[in-house]
């Protein structure tokens, strides 16, 4: 060797392993946070899946409703009426109410 030169030697043996234990704190802390965060997302997908079920529940429920509406609203016409009751020999009044006074 030169003048300059200096050998770099690594020691991974038993440092390294020393190191580990001395921050096995920190290790620790590190691996609870990496289940956290696992955790934290599988949940959140679980959630979202969830939500994106509601949603289309929501939406087919909104449909169903508006038919049904419709159909109420068309069934209770004059006409439907008439047409639904002619069966039973009833007729529409076809004069105006009479109004009854009270004689006090």
């Amino acid at each position: 060797m030169t003048k300059g030169q200096h050998k770099k030697t690594t020691n991974y043996g038993f440092k390294g392993i020393e190191w580990l234990f001395m921050n096995l704190p920190f290790v620790c802390y590190l691996a609870l946070l990496g289940v956290v965060y696992i955790y934290s997302v599988h949940s959140v997908e679980g959630n979202l899946r969830k939500i994106e079920t509601l949603k289309s529940e929501v939406n087919d429920t909104r449909w169903r409703y508006m038919d049904i509406k419709q159909e109420i609203m068309y069934g209770s016409t004059q006409s439907q009426i008439e047409k639904k009751v002619a069966d039973l020999n009833l007729k529409p009044i076809r004069t105006v109410p009479i109004k009854i006074k009270d004689s006090k």
